[in-house]
């Protein structure tokens, strides 16, 4: 079913695209309805069906009103005043639709702003000193380091009446060109399933009789091998890491819909490349750029944008994904091959989603590259993890998923919470999948060992 997505190159007739910006959901639905009784293109067709589904979810996405997100923003940033919002709508950090003529705010605004905006963030008492972070990038560049993780993912039920056969995907260590995959794996319910160890997204997978209060616990212990590297050292040859999948046709390729090679983003990756023709020195253009310009945002689920990488392009602001797929864009529309790294931030004590990108150079072979993590150096006025996160990650990383926009193994029955990646977990039952706030994963790091190598 999450194949109807790439329907989303396809635009939506005049009519209907005027309703739902107007935020006049329901006559743009009954619209669709009618719409769908009449012959017309196949690709229109599934554009208005995908559409369908998306409006209702978009509602969902925006639910703080003006006087709710100042309050919110109050709440976190003493002193903060209305007219603040003005300027901050003004340099285009404010995420918002209408519903029913009500300006309509994403409801992780607040958090964006604090987290972004360096004025904000110190009003709300928060210091990002990034001591213990920089502290094991500097290790990491005096010595290679071997790390391993022992990872507990906890999965609760909140909202499942009665028992119910479930069938529940949960992300799992993946090996990687950094990474060995996961091992000593114990789960509190039997597996079913693990996927290969090269699985593009790998998942442990079980059936299982579950309702709300259930729990399912799985272990794991994996390793990172990460390696430093200067890439703009031009006397540096050959590849840094070895255990990498080659180079194939889909490191180039647009990937409808949030990988396009649009007017815009040709545009933008001719800008910045210059007449360069050194794909490292490109690359490192590109990825100064996001770094410096892109603000960071959380975003509304990825299935509610129609093009991703143009949407970074074109507002400036997105988060860790949303970085990585314009990041990927400017490189394959440049020629240079890029693709998707993501999972976990797995430092002890600190988790989360996380996603990053790879390119390729002929030089070197493959190598990371996180922009979001680049531009919080830039945030914090910090050169040295600016300056890292081109061609190096931290360990503090768990990879499970390695292509975007994969299957599971075995494939999931009805459409994904997220068709793209895969960082929570999906859980389906016979008649339906479950939506994001039916279940709760979280994550600990149980043991962390460092060593060097």
């Amino acid at each position: 079913p999450d194949r109807y997505l790439k329907s989303l190159v396809c635009p939506l007739p005049q009519d209907i695209a005027r309703l739902r910006d107007a935020g006049d959901i329901e006559a743009a639905l009954r619209l669709i309805d009618e719409r769908l009784k009449q012959p017309m293109p196949d690709l229109l067709r599934e554009r208005l069906e995908t559409e369908l589904m998306l409006l209702p979810q978009l509602q969902d996405a925006y639910t703080l009103t003006e006087d709710a997100l100042v309050k919110e923003i109050k709440s976190r940033v003493p002193g903060f005043d209305p007219q603040e919002l003005k300027a901050l709508e003004e340099k285009g950090l404010l995420d918002y639709i209408y519903i029913g003529g009500v300006r309509l705010y994403h409801e992780d605004t607040a958090g964006s702003l604090v987290k972004s905006q360096p004025g904000l963030h110190r009003r709300a008492g928060i210091t990002d000193t990034g001591e213990a972070l920089e502290g094991v990038i500097r290790r990491l560049m005096e010595h290679d380091l071997a790390c391993r993780f022992r990872l507990r993912s906890e999965t609760r039920i909140r909202d499942l009446p009665q028992l119910t056969p479930c069938r529940v995907h949960l992300p799992l260590a993946a090996r990687s060109m950094q990474q060995e995959p996961a091992s000593d794996i114990a789960c509190s319910l039997p597996l079913s399933r693990v996927a290969p160890e090269d699985a593009p997204q790998r998942t442990a997978y079980l059936e299982a009789d579950l309702q709300t209060g259930s729990e399912i616990s799985l272990e794991y212990t994996y390793v990172q091998h990460p390696r430093y590297i200067d890439p703009m050292d031009k006397n540096r040859q050959g590849p840094v890491y070895f255990h990498t999948r080659p180079v194939c046709d889909a490191d180039l390729a647009e990937m409808p819909p949030h990988i396009l090679f649009t007017p815009l983003i040709r545009s933008l990756a001719r800008q910045l490349r210059k007449d360069t023709t050194d794909p490292v020195i490109a690359a490192r253009r590109f990825y100064d750029y996001i770094t410096t310009h892109v603000t960071y945002a959380y975003m509304p689920p990825y299935r509610l944008l129609e093009n991703a990488s143009e949407y970074c392009a074109a507002n400036l602001r997105g988060d860790c994904g949303i970085q990585a797929l314009l990041f990927i864009a400017l490189c394959r529309a440049s020629g240079i091959p890029a693709r998707w790294q993501s999972g976990l931030y797995a430092a002890p004590g600190d988790t989360g989603s996380h996603d990053w990108a790879e390119f390729f150079s002929p030089r070197l072979g493959w190598l990371p590259v996180d922009c979001s993590f680049g531009g919080g150096g830039v945030r914090a006025g910090s050169a040295l993890r600016q300056a890292f996160y081109f061609g190096n990650l931290d360990p503090w990383r768990m990879v499970a998923n390695r292509e975007y926009y994969a299957p599971f193994t075995p494939a999931k029955r009805y459409p994904r919470i997220d068709p793209y990646d895969n960082q929570r977990g999906e859980i389906e039952t016979e008649g339906c999948g479950l939506k994001g706030g039916s279940f709760r994963t979280r994550f600990t790091v149980l043991d962390y060992q460092e060593s060097e190598e």
